[in-house]
């Protein structure tokens, strides 16, 4: 990806170090020069300021991803409204199916994953906390793309829509019109559109209007067949996700 000439140089890098220190583990100074084919000493600065914010660690010689990460990223999804309330729910709900239970919420083009948990017949995914997708292209991302304004949806779709598998909607009007239908029913479907082999169905979390995020049951696609498919696993979303509203509303209302 082609770095934006509005930003600045020196941080854009600091931030690709830090983005590829989490991707490939710890690196030596020598390894990370090589990897962006700069020189050791101007690499050694970049991690030393990294390093003195305690945003990196040494350990053994290379540089790995400081915990100084987790205060930011803690202090980010505990000022989101849905996260104290979502875990309750999402473990109630993965409980109850044994499938993998989750919550994203929106981040600028991305539906962001913030909490999740596998039932006892879930498929393991390599999912981590912070993981991002496109919001046309998964259950999670379309339950929350429907109840955004207009504008909102038309520059997402003006953005590029990728295909992820066969299934994935790359039609704009296609998608248009299936987030009509998401908006009708208060649910979303992913048929294996952003990894084959899965489904998924969403609902949308309302405060007043707004979707604040989304709660989603994922599984592999020959057990989301059927009934079970159409009805009552769509039931079971929409059942959860009214009951957060209802929660969530009563705490900032303060009743």
């Amino acid at each position: 990806m082609e770095t934006s000439p509005n930003v600045l140089k020196s941080v854009d890098t600091v931030f690709k170090i830090a983005e590829h220190l989490k991707e490939e583990g710890g690196k030596t100074v020598t390894e990370l020069a090589n990897d962006f084919d700069m020189p050791k000493s101007t690499i050694q600065v970049y991690l030393n300021t990294l390093y003195e914010h305690n945003f990196v660690k040494k350990n053994d010689g290379k540089y790995e991803i400081g915990l100084r990460f987790l205060e930011f990223g803690t202090h980010a999804l505990w000022d989101l409204p849905v996260y104290p309330e979502v875990k309750a729910k999402v473990d109630e709900l993965a409980d109850l199916t044994g499938e993998l239970a989750a919550c994203f919420v929106r981040e600028e083009l991305a539906a962001v994953y913030i909490y999740g948990i596998e039932g006892e017949r879930a498929i393991r995914t390599d999912l981590s906390i912070g993981d991002r997708s496109d919001l046309y292209a998964t259950a999670s991302g379309k339950a929350i793309l429907a109840y955004l304004p207009a504008d909102d949806i038309e520059r997402i779709i003006d953005a590029g829509l990728e295909q992820k598998t066969e299934h994935t909607l790359t039609d704009p009007d296609a998608l248009r019109a299936e987030l009509r239908t998401i908006r009708e029913q208060g649910y979303a479907y992913s048929n294996e559109e952003s990894v084959e082999g899965m489904r998924a169905v969403a609902a949308p979390i309302l405060i007043d209007g707004d979707v604040v995020g989304s709660i989603s049951l994922a599984g592999p696609a020959n057990r989301f067949v059927g009934e079970r498919y159409d009805e009552e696993i769509p039931s079971q979303v929409r059942g959860a996700a009214n009951e957060l509203e209802l929660k969530l509303t009563y705490t900032q209302s303060g009743v």
